[in-house]
């Protein structure tokens, strides 16, 4: 009896764990993004992990979809991969009153593509890294970056968006959700005040510090004085009381 209720426990606790770790590997099996910084108008750098192929077929081209918040892309070279950007007209919101023409308009990145010289392996990864300026936001706001994964055979779009309070999608698109803009200017003026501050407080001090110095040395040079005085009298002293031994002895 003993022994069936220990094997029916530990057959309970393989079949939990295999339920475990493949929910955990279902959940990393995602096209994920992770930043240098999420702050807003930060300049962050973006690394994305593909961690597997198209249902068991390696990945031939990965495309990534730039959001129209984001306007220049740096992408970062992989040996392995041929890199080309997509780009379209671009006029800045303020165009209108800075009398800005279509001809001096700019262009902005709508997507850089990875295209793989070797075919990755399905049961094989690989990342890759994007450097660009978020875009101003609220603490909370989503920057997804949606990613279009072609292999040999097959291809999945990653491209569905995350709802808060809703189990997480199928293909769901890699983001970087927002947090506060860092007031770097009223840092660097905090410092430059702090450092006036420092400097004010220390120059008093140092001026206290030479003048007592300067002070202390006259003693100092008395003291010599009147020792090399009293050794000499010392000296003296001495010569006399070996003199009078001398003739005391004469006698």
């Amino acid at each position: 009896m003993q022994k069936r209720l220990a094997l029916g426990g530990a057959a309970t606790l393989g079949v939990a764990a295999v339920i475990v770790l493949g929910t955990a590997a279902s959940a990393s099996a995602h096209v994920e993004a992770t930043s240098t910084s999420t702050a807003a108008n930060s300049y962050t750098t973006a690394t994305f992990s593909v961690p597997h192929g198209c249902d068991g077929s390696p990945t031939t081209k990965l495309q990534f979809h730039i959001p129209s918040s984001v306007i220049e892309v740096t992408p970062t070279v992989n040996p392995n991969w041929d890199i080309t950007k997509t780009t379209e007209k671009y006029t800045s919101p303020s165009a209108s009153s800075d009398d800005e023409s279509a001809e001096d308009a700019g262009e902005r990145v709508t997507s850089i593509t990875y295209a793989a010289k070797t075919p990755l392996p399905a049961d094989e990864r690989d990342t890759f890294s994007l450097s660009f300026s978020l875009p101003d936001g609220k603490p909370g706001d989503v920057v997804a970056l949606p990613v279009t994964q072609t292999c040999e055979q097959g291809s999945t779009e990653w491209d569905q968006a995350q709802k808060a309070g809703e189990a997480e999608p199928e293909h769901p698109a890699p983001a970087i959700t927002l947090t506060a803009a860092t007031a770097s200017g009223d840092d660097d003026d905090a410092t430059a005040a702090n450092a006036t501050d420092d400097d004010a407080t220390t120059a008093p001090a140092a001026s206290s510090a030479s003048s007592s110095s300067s002070s202390s040395s006259e003693p100092d040079l008395v003291g010599r004085f009147l020792g090399l005085g009293g050794l000499v009298l010392g000296a003296a002293g001495l010569v006399v009381a070996v003199a009078a031994t001398r003739r005391r002895s004469a006698k």
